[in-house]
């Protein structure tokens, strides 16, 4: 009898060890499923002197390293032009870029094409550099920097 109650205990404890690390496993793992945001929406205004823009864009993050210090993402926009407050045409925006850093802060770097719609039609190159503030499981998303066509921009948005 007393044979059988030392069993017990041995393998309760054993059990409640293990269960534990158990524990600790599941945790590890709902935080590495804690899935980043893959879709943003933002807005940006940009200036050089005497010109101005105001942008819309939509991003898709492309991919993804598994400690999330490096993504690669696409983007969609439009912009309005303005030169010393008067109307200047718009463009329509496509670039694929990329995200260094973790936490908070990342570098941004993109490239693509502009289509420019003023007068004549014109093809452009587009490339932006700047900061980005985005957690990559959080929803509001800042953005700073200097490309062609945002010029010197500065912009807001929201993950989802």
């Amino acid at each position: 009898m007393k044979l059988n109650h030392f069993k017990f205990y041995i393998l309760l404890c054993f059990f409640l060890i293990n269960l534990g690390s158990i524990n600790a496993q599941q945790d590890s793992l709902r935080r590495f499923l804690k899935l980043s945001k893959k879709n943003t929406i933002h807005g940006s205004v940009g200036t050089a002197l005497l010109g101005y823009t105001a942008n819309i864009f939509y991003d898709r993050m492309l991919s993804e390293s598994q400690d999330r210090r490096f993504s690669t993402f696409a983007r969609v926009g439009y912009q309005s032009n303005l030169i010393i407050f008067t109307p200047a045409g718009r463009a329509f925006i496509l670039e694929g870029g990329m995200l260094t850093g973790s936490n908070f802060g990342h570098f941004e770097g993109a490239l693509g094409v502009t289509y420019i719609q003023v007068g004549n039609d014109v093809l452009r190159p587009a490339f932006s550099v700047g900061y980005r503030g985005q957690k990559p499981t959080g929803n509001f998303m800042f953005r700073t920097g200097l490309g062609f066509p945002e010029l010197l921009y500065f912009g807001i948005g929201l993950a989802f």
